[in-house]
């Protein structure tokens, strides 16, 4: 029994026993929204398609706004629901769709997950038309369904690709975000729209807007004359400019949009990035890359004067520690963190949000002390990148839901074959059956005639085996990307072995190298380890020096250490002062939150700083060495999130490169 017939038998099997469980997977795009066709929309179809099978609805999976190119682990939840039908016991029977397109708009969109179902019992039932893929002739109709949808896509997408062309090369506007510096002229005026410079020009007199153009203007001037851009920053968010969130100016973003290609060569390219979709030649797929030429903002004198500046380094924010996690950690505002901050001493991350410009600080985010986090981040990484089976585990889902590995390609391929041995067949047979009939019919008909009739007849049959042979190429091309799993396992123990090797010892500028490698993304969740200004505590840097716990005062300790004090207060006892000093040390607790029984914590610090520069703390430590004693506090590991992305290949080229670094150094 083939593993369809099995497949449909046990979904009649499941029925016989009471109502097969059926779920419904709804999907509309951003296209098909505009157009009204919500979700809520396709979900009553798809209920009353269920009701009427008699099948007991229990549950909806649904993404709005996503394209049907996108494959199954790139829509959150149809990635869902396929880990759902992977429980056993199978939680559901049916996913019913309401129409072919909303399972994918491409053939890698669209079979794999079908396939998987179909691998694991679970049917796939579409309600226009009114089929399901448990037999033969349903999965026949759903194959030419998909090869229709993305026929369908292609012809979309070539149409608004060449009209997308044919606005570039006359230079108007082509859609997409506008480049700062710049509005849309005549937006909505079908041909007409273009990219014009956003200033006053077409503004009424006496217009108060501050326009980009202006701001662009302003900070070059400010600029050439100051070679610093916080300065310049400063003085635009001082002159009322903002970035177009309303948010001020900063430093980094001042220079990046004055310093722009867009604006200083006043042009745009299209189809120029490179994360345009190229062919194997390396030129764009869908048309060539052209030039748009811009009105400019700033004159060729201008730029010139703007490029001589910068020629010579602006002066930066002073940044002599290393921060392995600069620009790494995300910040409660929504920025990152960066490291630095004026009058720390301690190692500290500070908000980007918090750079002074005119008015003030832009957020409150804390001041993120760096060590505490830095070790934490490192340690994880260093877990991560040395477990073999985690990172194996991690390969094996990845590589799962990129090409369907779960699926048994090897069956469906041969499959085809069958289906491609038959078609072939068919049209010999035609085509031999068609040229014999024309010429019993037509004596007289000329071979090129003969060949014509035959052509036109066959054609059908030969679009039908194009197909079937597409399809057989696509699913080699998906199975060969699943078995190259085999390899990434193999990089991934090579991985293994220079992360035990490499990163015991690893210096944080190399630190720091490997987590821009890994795009490495840190969240703090929870109470995070703050920074404070001045210097670190120098009582528990004592302790810590010397190796020491600190000790408990019991009347016996006392016994021996009050000989040895000189300077005494009127105001309170010595031992009250001793233990408040001991108390703060032990419960890292700073100085203006002592309890007020210690006295004046300005009165414990004197103590503290006298008795350390006299030398009798020393000495009533040393008589205290005998006591009972309590570990330095140590400060409980921040809870962090790490999201990096670990391709082996670059890793180890990396590592490749350090090592034939080292060997000719």
């Amino acid at each position: 029994m083939s593993k369809y017939l099995a497949g449909s038998t046990e979904v009649a099997r499941r029925a016989v026993r009471g109502k097969l469980r059926a779920v419904d997977y709804l999907r509309v795009s951003t296209e098909e929204q505009v157009k009204g066709y919500g979700i809520a929309y396709t979900g009553k179809r798809t209920k009353k398609h269920i009701a009427n099978k008699g099948w007991e609805h229990v549950g909806t999976y649904a993404d709005e706004g996503f394209s049907g190119s996108l494959e199954a682990h790139e829509r959150p939840d149809l990635s869902r629901l396929m880990q759902d039908a992977r429980h056993i016991p199978r939680p559901f029977d049916v996913v019913c769709v309401p129409e072919e397109r909303a399972i994918g708009r491409a053939g890698r969109a669209f079979w794999p997950w079908v396939w998987e179902l179909e691998d694991l019992g679970v049917f796939v039932a579409i309600v226009k038309g009114d089929y399901d893929n448990t037999t033969s002739e349903g999965r026949s109709r759903m194959r030419k369904a998909a090869d229709r949808a993305e026929d369908e896509r292609e012809t979309i997408r070539e149409r608004t690709q060449g009209g997308i062309q044919e606005k570039a090369e006359e230079g108007g506007y082509i859609g997409g975000k506008v480049p700062f510096g710049y509005r849309v002229i005549n937006k909505g005026i079908k041909g007409e729209s273009r990219l014009g410079i956003d200033d006053c020009a077409d503004c009424h007199p006496g217009c108060f807007i501050k326009h980009e153009a202006g701001f662009l203007r302003a900070g070059r001037r400010y600029f050439v004359e100051l070679r610093d851009w916080g300065e310049v920053a400063i003085r635009c968010n001082g002159d009322g400019y903002r970035k177009r969130n309303g948010e001020p100016w900063d430093y980094y973003s001042a220079r990046q949009q004055i310093l722009s290609e867009i604006v200083l060569e006043a042009r745009q390219v299209f189809r120029g990035s490179r994360y345009v979709q190229r062919d194997a030649d390396g030129n764009p797929i869908y048309g060539d890359s052209i030039i748009i030429e811009l009105d400019p903002i700033f004159s060729a004198r201008e730029v010139e004067e703007l490029k001589k500046a910068s020629e010579k380094p602006p002066r930066k924010p002073s940044m002599s520690r290393t921060y392995s996690l600069s620009g790494q950690i995300l910040s409660p505002c929504g920025r990152r963190y960066v490291g630095g901050g004026k009058g720390r001493r301690e190692k500290s991350y500070r908000c980007q949000g918090r750079i002074q410009y005119s008015g003030g600080p832009s957020c409150d985010c804390a001041y993120l002390r760096a060590e505490p986090i830095e070790d934490e981040a490192w340690r994880k990484v260093k877990r991560l990148l040395g477990d073999l089976e985690q990172l194996k585990k991690m390969a094996e889902d990845w590589i799962g839901l990129r090409a369907g590995s779960r699926v048994n390609f090897a069956e469906r391929i041969a499959d085809l074959d069958k289906q491609i041995a038959t078609q072939k067949k068919a049209v010999n047979v035609t085509i031999s059956m068609t040229a014999k009939q024309v010429a019993v019919e037509y004596e007289e008909v000329s071979e090129e005639e003969v060949e014509e009739r035959v052509a036109q007849v066959v054609a059908p049959l030969q679009q039908e085996l194009a197909k079937l042979q597409k399809d057989r190429s696509d699913i080699a091309s998906w199975q060969k990307e699943s078995d190259a799993g085999g390899e990434r396992i193999t990089q991934l123990v090579n991985l293994v072995e220079m992360a035990n090797r490499r990163l015991i010892n690893m210096s944080l500028e190399k630190q720091r190298e490997l987590m821009v490698l890994l795009e490495a993304e840190v969240t703090v969740i929870g109470d995070a380890p703050q920074g404070r200004k001045g210097q670190p505590c120098a009582l528990a840097a004592w302790f810590s020096e010397r190796d020491l716990e600190v000790p408990i005062i019991t009347d016996e300790g006392w016994a021996r250490v009050a000989p040895l004090v000189e300077w005494k207060s009127r105001k309170i006892a010595p031992r009250t002062v001793l233990a408040g000093i001991l108390y703060k040390v032990r419960t890292d607790t700073p100085w203006k939150d002592l309890p007020s029984l210690f006295g004046s914590p300005a009165t414990l610090q004197t103590y503290w700083t006298r008795w350390r520069q006299s030398g009798f703390w020393e000495q009533a430590m040393d008589a205290l060495g005998h006591e009972c004693s309590t570990p330095l506090p140590t400060p409980q590991p921040p809870q962090i999130k790490l999201r990096c992305l670990i391709e082996p290949e670059v890793l180890l080229e990396s590592e490749c490169r350090s090592g034939e670094s080292a060997a000719r150094g």
